[in-house]
């Protein structure tokens, strides 16, 4: 606004008046104003301050999201992965092989349960042969006591056989159970991988997939946080430039409170007759208002400035946290569960597989222990019965003397010792039977538990894929853990900056408070001095004390300029020095 005091600038000549009665109000509003700006510039200092820090904060959690999961760590990773679920593809066809070899230790017991049976019914009858040679010596004179007391000790010898039988039997049918419960959890775990197999390997293929996917979308939200970082950087320096105008338009808004008293206190103009005071009054309030109505346009224009950073930064903030979503693996919804949890949880299904295999095999290993053992125990068994046989035997032959030695009545007793030798002999291959397949027995369950032990079966492969994901677990947990606080952290900031800057973008618009009061002011001020011309030649030396008194005050080039259209015709007005314009600082380097 160019004002000046020639007859061209106001057509209608000046009437002397006395000063209207307004100067009191418009201090008023202005001091009403100026307390606004100072209150509410210093909010908005704070609010983007706070903003700053939480979109920082934001940042540095992109950052750790990043940082959890490293090349590296996806490299080694996505490769265990893959291993360990070629080898859960692998496990049926070994635990199959497991289940045969199990299921053979079976078969040789089963087979031993007959040849138990077998010595048991030749014992029977050699049994019955004992009593009838003790009955049929009874009615034998010639015979005597002697031979009771052999027929005694035959039976006596085969009630032995009998009762080490019996044991062997018992100890038969605990391994036969230990060796079906084992066939029995084998069954159980082969449908258990059924059930399992092939998806828990495939799922892990997935997982291997997901990691270098999520590695490749860090990257690339990583590449997209820098640049909307420098975007808010350069928003910040922006806002923080036109926040200057606050403490500019507080100083203003002083200068103008002090013209007005200075008004006031001026003896120079108060010594003047009613029609000059009034003209020079209209002079200083048209001059005031012309400080005012810059004042309140360069306002208007830095606070868009401030509205437009606000606005940018809100909207910057509320993509940086869908950038974290997407970072994170979650969906628009927010509701579905980290995908670093959702891998942890493959993972752990994986080892709970692999955990059931090992202990498969190590019941296995049990098995093949507890079966060796009790063959080699079984064996000396049927080594004491085979002696019993020997025994039954040689007891036979010597029967078979005594009834040669009595003649004719001894015949009876012949004939039952001959059978007494003949089931003494099946008994003895049926024992031999019996030895040979406990060392079958003996041979398979060596055989199982070298396999179990060397890593020949399934164990190794079992033993390796549960380190390979034991390791996995880790780091994913590691990186989970990683994930999730960094999440948390982001989120603690994230909803917040994005509500504050929503807020503040809401209260920004100052003109109501401030520009409005402004306005008012400065046309309430121009209302006083009114259009008319204003002859100043003879109160030239009254305003002089006034103006100078204002001209030192000024802070801001373009009060000065002001002052200057408006008294530049005034013959014995000072000139005002322009004192040098600050530098210019470019906005995006206040901070950075």
């Amino acid at each position: 606004m160019a004002l000046a005091s020639s007859s061209a600038a106001f057509a209608t000549p000046f009437q002397a008046s006395s000063p209207a009665p307004g100067g009191a109000q418009i201090r008023t509003r202005l001091e009403s104003a100026r307390q606004v700006v100072e209150a509410r510039f210093l909010e908005a200092g704070d609010v983007l301050s706070r903003a700053v820090d939480g979109v920082g904060s934001l940042i540095a959690g992109l950052d750790a999201i990043r940082a959890n999961l490293d090349a590296e760590t996806v490299t080694a990773t996505t490769g265990e992965l893959a291993q360990a679920a070629q080898t859960l593809k692998s496990l049926p066809d070994n635990l199959s092989a497991r289940r045969d070899r199990v299921s053979e230790l079976v078969k040789f017991s089963d087979g031993l349960a007959g040849r138990i049976a077998e010595m048991r019914q030749h014992l029977a009858y050699l049994r019955v042969f004992a009593i009838n040679i003790k009955i049929t010596s009874g009615g034998i004179a010639a015979a005597g006591a002697e031979f009771a007391i052999f027929a005694q000790e035959i039976y006596d010898c085969i009630e032995l056989g009998g009762a080490q039988l019996d044991a062997l039997n018992t100890d038969l049918m605990n391994l036969d159970q230990t060796l079906r419960g084992a066939l029995a959890h084998e069954q159980t775990l082969a449908r258990h991988c059924a059930d399992l197999l092939p998806a828990v390997p495939d799922a892990l293929t997935a997982s291997a997939a997901a990691i270098a996917d999520h590695h490749a979308r860090i990257a690339s939200v990583a590449v997209s946080v820098a640049t909307l970082a420098r975007d808010v950087q350069k928003k910040v320096g922006g806002g923080l430039a036109a926040l200057q105008i606050g403490d500019i338009t507080r100083q203003r808004i002083e200068h103008v409170q002090a013209g007005l008293q200075y008004l006031d206190e001026t003896a120079e103009i108060a010594a003047l007759d009613a029609e000059p005071r009034a003209r020079a009054h209209a002079f200083v309030h048209r001059l005031l208002g012309a400080q005012l109505s810059a004042m309140a346009d360069d306002f208007e224009r830095e606070v868009a400035r401030i509205n437009q950073s606000v606005v940018g930064m809100a909207a910057d903030a509320t993509e940086l946290l869908r950038l974290r979503d997407l970072a994170s693996g979650q969906g628009s919804g927010g509701g579905e569960t980290n995908f670093l949890r959702n891998l942890e949880g493959n993972v752990g299904q994986a080892l709970g597989l692999v955990g059931d295999m090992t202990a498969g095999e190590q019941a296995a290993e049990e098995v093949s222990r507890s079966a060796a053992v009790s063959a080699r125990e079984l064996t000396e068994r049927i080594a004491g019965i085979q002696n019993i046989r020997a025994d039954v035997q040689m007891m036979a032959l010597n029967t078979t003397l005594k009834c040669a030695r009595i003649g004719e009545t001894g015949k009876p007793l012949g004939v039952i010792a001959v059978e007494l030798r003949a089931h003494a002999i099946h008994l003895e291959k049926s024992a031999a039977q019996t030895t040979s397949s406990l060392e079958g027995l003996f041979d398979a369950a060596e055989a199982l538990g070298r396999n179990e032990t060397n890593g020949a079966g399934d164990d190794g492969k079992a033993a390796a894929a549960a380190s390979v994901l034991s390791g996995a677990v880790a780091r994913i947990g590691k990186a989970g853990d990683g994930v999730d606080h960094a999440l948390d952290a982001v989120a603690r900031q994230g909803a917040d900056v994005v509500e504050l800057l929503r807020r503040a973008a809401q209260r920004s618009d100052m003109h109501a408070q401030i520009g409005s009061v402004l306005d008012t002011a400065a046309n309430q001020l121009l209302d006083l001095a009114g259009n008319a011309e204003i002859p100043t030649d003879d109160i030239v030396p009254a305003l002089r004390p006034l103006l100078d008194r204002l001209a030192k005050q000024y802070t801001m080039a373009q009060e000065r300029e002001v002052h200057r259209a408006l008294t530049e015709g005034l013959a014995e007005a000072g000139p005002v020095e322009a004192e040098p314009e600050a530098e210019t600082v470019d906005d995006d380097d206040l901070l950075f």
